[in-house]
């Protein structure tokens, strides 16, 4: 069966108010639910930057120095992600949360092609995110001092956070949600008028069945209807 652009047009039409009604439904659910039952997370950082201790005396050697520790973000970054660093934030926190958890709430990501990299905190409150990255900043410089002796790490500022949540995304779940509810709207729409073996207009007549179309019996109900309503409305005009 071929579904030409005026049957799509068509189907459209038919059920259109079906479509918009599913499709702000889907909308109006994921707006309230993103917005009073899935809980708020919050984001702070804190930059650390990779220090060597090799003293150089050529612009060369100082070079080599800075490529050296671009080289050791990863390696601090390795160093840092084990249970040893995530115990160590725990009881520098008074074990409020274990080290099972910090692990799933901290992150670290290198910046670019430098000797500099974050770690990144995600909690249920600003203010927890930015007391973690405290935390990190103050155990992660012993914990590579006790690993490399030739190298060290030093906080490049204060935390920084913001007040406003960075999850859940109230926008963009509503419009995915609205997308969600078009697509099936549409797909149900499509589906039930398939499903409808009824013949819809003439042209079908000749289009499955291969036959010609001789007479058509019209709506004498809908003549009818029109003929009293213009009766009335003479009446009344007059």
């Amino acid at each position: 069966m071929e579904i030409s652009f005026k049957d799509i047009t068509r189907v459209i039409k038919k059920n259109i108010a079906f479509i918009l009604v599913v499709s702000l439904l889907f909308a109006v659910i994921s707006f309230f639910v993103t917005t009073f039952f899935i809980q708020k997370t919050y984001t702070a950082y804190i930059k650390l930057h990779v220090e060597t201790k090799y003293n150089t005396s050529s612009a060369m050697e100082d070079n080599q120095s800075i490529n050296y520790a671009k080289n050791l973000v990863l390696t601090y970054i390795e160093l840092l992600d084990s249970n040893t660093f995530y115990s160590g934030v725990s009881k520098e926190l008074h074990e409020k949360y274990t080290a099972s958890q910090l692990k799933t709430m901290i992150r670290f990501e290198s910046i670019e092609d430098t000797e500099v990299f974050k770690a990144i905190v995600v909690s249920p409150s600003p203010d927890e995110s930015k007391k973690i990255c405290s935390a990190i900043a103050k155990i992660a410089p012993s914990i590579i001092a006790d690993v490399k002796e030739n190298a060290k790490l030093k906080n490049v500022g204060d935390p920084e956070g913001s007040q406003t949540p960075t999850s859940p995304n109230v926008t963009r779940n509503t419009i995915i949600a609205f997308l969600g509810g078009l697509i099936l709207a549409l797909i149900i729409s499509f589906v039930r008028d398939f499903l409808d073996v009824k013949i819809k207009y003439n042209e079908e007549m000749t289009t499955i069945l291969n036959l010609p179309i001789l007479a058509a019996i019209p709506d004498f109900e809908y003549f009818s209807n029109q003929k009293n309503a213009n009766k009335y409305g003479d009446r009344y005009g007059k």
